[in-house]
């Protein structure tokens, strides 16, 4: 390297490249995609050519190719993967690997096959990109007698307890605003819960994860024994009636300095209520989570 080249940390690599830090250094990891420079502290630098080299992989990946067929190719082969899309990532045949062992219920295998996925993209894309969309057309395989209810039960196990592990081994060099999730009694639907967390904690909050058909005194105690400024809860399958009065009765009974946020498709069925913010995408709840970070540096936390 020339005395004179530039060089980038890992912040700034992810603005240039469009990759999450966490994507990033799981392809570094696990494929070997760059080898960054260390400062004598230990932290990445990258190269010019180390940020057009990820620049060039994330777009083939993006144009559906898998990422541990790419690292092997220069960039001007990877050009030409980018110039050849083919099955983009989330689209139904890109799953056509899954139907077979998990209509066989080969728990083991359809494990392998998440793992290999987990790893290629990271556990927050993962969570965003694949299982949303992968479980999406288990379930609309398992409506037209594709597959059965046993197999739709083990992706959801196997999804849901891999995502769980994600999200607990997520640590933050500097944890943000504690936000405390969970669902209410009644509400069993908890990998929507589990993205929602693992989006959060990418954006450097500190999430308090309690699970599903957490009772209303024990979220009310949760929130008010943590240093929590935010409980968040997933409502999907909910009765609409049962979530609101749920929520109105959160509200009334929770701390002043807690914010009660909702989310999922239930969230998006009930009415508005005051002091209850409903999230309506993960998007949203990033931005959220961005002010809040925002707030509590301002006032020096």
């Amino acid at each position: 390297m020339g005395a004179d080249e530039a060089t980038f940390p890992l912040r700034v690599a992810v603005r240039m490249t469009g990759l999450s830090a966490e994507r990033l250094r799981a392809w570094e990891a696990r494929h070997g995609v760059v080898q960054p420079l260390r400062t004598p502290g230990g932290s990445r630098r990258y190269r010019n050519a180390d940020i057009e080299r990820l620049r060039l992989l994330r777009e083939a990946v993006e144009a559906g190719h898998r990422i541990g067929d790419l690292v092997l190719l220069d960039d001007p082969a990877l050009r030409a993967c980018i110039a050849a899309p083919i099955c983009l990532p989330g689209h139904p045949q890109s799953f056509d690997e899954f139907w077979g062992p998990l209509s066989r219920l080969e728990a083991d295998r359809v494990r392998e096959l998440l793992l290999t996925r987990q790893a290629e993209l990271g556990n927050l894309d993962f969570a965003k990109l694949f299982s949303l969309p992968f479980l999406q057309e288990v379930g609309r395989r398992w409506a037209v007698g594709a597959l059965s209810v046993s197999a739709e039960h083990l992706a959801t196990s196997l999804l849901t307890s891999m995502l769980g592990a994600a999200l607990f081994a997520h640590r933050s060099e500097r944890p943000g605003p504690a936000i405390v999730f969970a669902t209410p009694s009644g509400e069993p639907h908890v990998l929507g819960l589990c993205v929602a967390a693992l989006t959060a904690a990418s954006g450097g909050a500190d999430p308090i994860y309690l699970g599903a058909e957490v009772p209303e005194e024990d979220l009310v105690e949760s929130a008010a024994r943590s240093r929590a400024s935010v409980l968040a809860l997933g409502l999907v399958t909910l009765p609409t009636e049962v979530a609101e009065a749920t929520l109105r009765r959160l509200r009334r009974r929770l701390p002043a300095r807690v914010e009660l946020w909702t989310g999922g498709a239930g969230a998006l069925r009930c009415a508005p209520i005051r002091g209850v913010e409903r999230i309506g995408s993960l998007d949203q709840l990033a931005s959220h989570v961005a002010w809040k970070q925002m707030a509590r540096d301002g006032q020096g936390a």
